[in-house]
């Protein structure tokens, strides 16, 4: 039995290629994608060929944020059979057919669309903020209004934030900032003196900058904006993906360390909180208290990935997220 499925054939090229549909073990469930999530993190290797897996002889296939149907299950597996709806952590998922391990996917809740039912990216969204601590009314300033950024804003209201400030180079996402919820938006250049402690002086002036600076922008820049904003003794979390091509990243360790911050990776690698966190925010979805559908702008076919990646990097207007409808 085969499937098509987007592999990776150079650099900013995919491929549509028929391949076997996966096999799976006792403990695995076969998923028919209906619809997946392009995630930055896979925009680099993209760009670049992926040839660090090429060196398989293989041409991988992308995508990790989907969306289906079970279409069959192993004998060892409990709680899912053939028809339910699931999402989780799957990958291989620019295809009509991907695999999982039964434990790392849950259901989708029958009211909820395909497109607002994105589990991976949404677990990445809940497990950060869940690990940011935020005190009732404090100022958090959120780095970033892209994708994870939108996503943190609105979490950062869930949990009591006083007064959110939003940060980003374009004026288009500063928009959709102050839609998600922000009080105040500002460009970097225009980030006013007060919400910044670089010296001892600025504590002398009565500058105490923000409780929490939230990283989302997975660059240099944005890092280093974030650890300025950040109050003595506040929180810096990063929540921007700094690994890959140009991870390495210099930051000024003399005032990090001076201002005593705390400084949270708002990363998770523990599938048992993916999945906790995945249920959870779906229940925000269900309930109206997190807008996950407005995050998603742009959709694709599986023939227009390279499409999809583009839409990141060139940012077309409206952009905040692309997604892969498979058919």
């Amino acid at each position: 039995m085969t499937m098509m499925a987007s592999v990776i054939a150079g650099p900013r090229r995919s491929e549509l290629e028929t391949v076997p549909i996966p096999s799976i073990g006792d403990e695995d469930v076969l998923i028919r994608v209906t619809a997946c999530g392009v995630c930055a993190s896979e925009l680099h290797p993209w760009m670049e060929g992926a040839g660090w897996l090429e060196a398989s002889g293989r041409r991988p296939i992308f995508g990790h944020e989907p969306v289906g149907v079970v279409e069959k299950v192993g004998s060892l597996v409990s709680g899912f059979r053939a028809g339910d709806r699931v999402t989780g952590l799957i990958q291989h998922a620019f295809a009509q057919y991907a695999k999982a391990n039964y434990r790392a996917i849950i259901k989708v809740p029958d009211g909820l669309d395909d497109l607002e039912a994105l589990g991976e990216p949404l677990s990445c969204l809940m497990s950060g903020a869940d690990r940011t601590p935020v005190g009732l009314g404090q100022d958090v300033a959120v780095v970033g209004a892209g994708f994870m950024g939108l996503g943190f804003l609105q979490l950062m209201r869930l949990k009591g934030a006083g007064r959110l400030i939003a940060v980003d180079v374009r004026e288009e996402s500063l928009e959709a900032a102050r839609r998600f919820g922000a009080n105040e938006t500002y460009v970097p250049q225009a980030v006013p003196a007060d919400y910044k402690v670089t010296a001892w002086s600025h504590m002398e002036q009565g500058i105490r900058g923000v409780d929490v600076a939230v990283e989302a922008t997975g660059a240099q820049g944005g890092l280093q904006l974030a650890g300025e904003m950040a109050a003595v003794h506040g929180v810096l979390s990063v929540v921007g993906y700094h690994q890959g091509h140009g991870g390495l990243r210099s930051v000024n360790m003399e005032l990090w360390n001076w201002k005593a911050i705390t400084v949270v990776n708002a990363h998770e690698r523990r599938r048992e909180v993916h999945m906790k966190q995945m249920e959870a925010g779906l229940r925000l979805i269900e309930r109206k208290q997190f807008a996950m559908r407005e995050l998603v702008t742009h959709v694709f076919t599986l023939e227009e990935v390279d499409q999809a990646y583009e839409a990141i990097v060139e940012k077309p207007p409206g952009f905040i997220k692309s997604v892969i409808r498979i058919d």
